[in-house]
This record gives C-alpha cells, structure tokens and sequence, in this order.
C-alpha cells in the first residue's frame, strides 16, 4: 500500500468500464446495498478515477487482514475533540479487536476518517456499542466486500 489511497463512487456500470480500461489494477470493490459501489485503490494511483477522493494514510492498524465489512467514519473536529480523538486513537492502536486505517482527506474539509475492517456489520456493531469514538463522527458509512 501507497501514503495514499484513492476512490470513488460508481454504478455497476462504472465499474466495469473502470476493471476494462485498467486490467493491471488491483481495485477493491465494496457495495452499499443499494447498487452503488465503492471503488478503492490502494496503491495510490490518483488518474484512473475522473471524480476521485484522496486521503493521506496516517497510520495501518492491520486493515488488510479482515476486509469484508469496511465502516468509514468521518470526524470534523474541534481542538477539544481533537483531544479526545488523538487519546482514543492511542489507545485502540493496541487493541486486537479493530483493524483500521487513520485516514486524513487532502482537499475540501479535509477531515479525518476511522476506516475500520472487519468479518461482518455484527462485529462492527459489536465493537461500536462499547467505544466511544464513534460518538464524535459527523458521518458513519458502511460497506461489505463486492
């Protein structure tokens, strides 16, 4: 994996014309459930997607090794809350039970994003219910594995 990541939103339709015109890429595919997708590229390369979304890679907490379940969550902080997120990020750096990226957006609001992997939405669900990190979130989205 690259310092960044790229992605963008698209039908099936989209995907397709994106795997066709880029069959050396090794794109990851997650669905919403409603027939969008979310196209990821891992390895940073910015100009195959027309609408992309970039985000400088702050740190890998073994993201990659249970990746079916993807929960992003997008946090506009103040520096009080800056506070509070950088303590809890600390302290789930050493906790085997999430598997996370720390993301942090290159343009507009540029926010920072938890993106956590895990085997299914139970398991996610699980570990939300006794974290409080998530209470901070502006914006919580999740995807399974295409």
């Amino acid at each position: 994996m690259n310092n960044q990541i790229s992605m963008t939103f698209g039908n099936k339709f989209i995907v397709d014309k994106l795997k066709k015109a880029n069959p050396e890429l090794d794109l990851s595919l997650f669905n919403s459930g409603d027939g969008q997708y979310q196209i990821i590229d891992f390895h940073g390369n910015h100009d195959i997607f027309k609408n992309n979304i970039i985000f400088d890679v702050i740190f890998d907490h073994d993201f990659f090794s249970n990746i079916n379940f993807v929960n992003y969550s997008y946090f506009n902080l103040s520096d009080d809350d800056k506070k509070v997120f950088d303590a809890i990020i600390e302290k789930i750096k050493n906790d085997d039970s999430i598997h996370f990226l720390l993301l942090k957006e290159t343009r507009d609001k540029k926010r920072f994003v938890l993106a956590s992997s895990w085997n299914n939405y139970f398991d996610f669900k699980s570990w939300q219910k006794d974290n409080q990190l998530l209470n901070l979130a502006e914006l919580s989205l999740n995807y399974k594995k295409a």
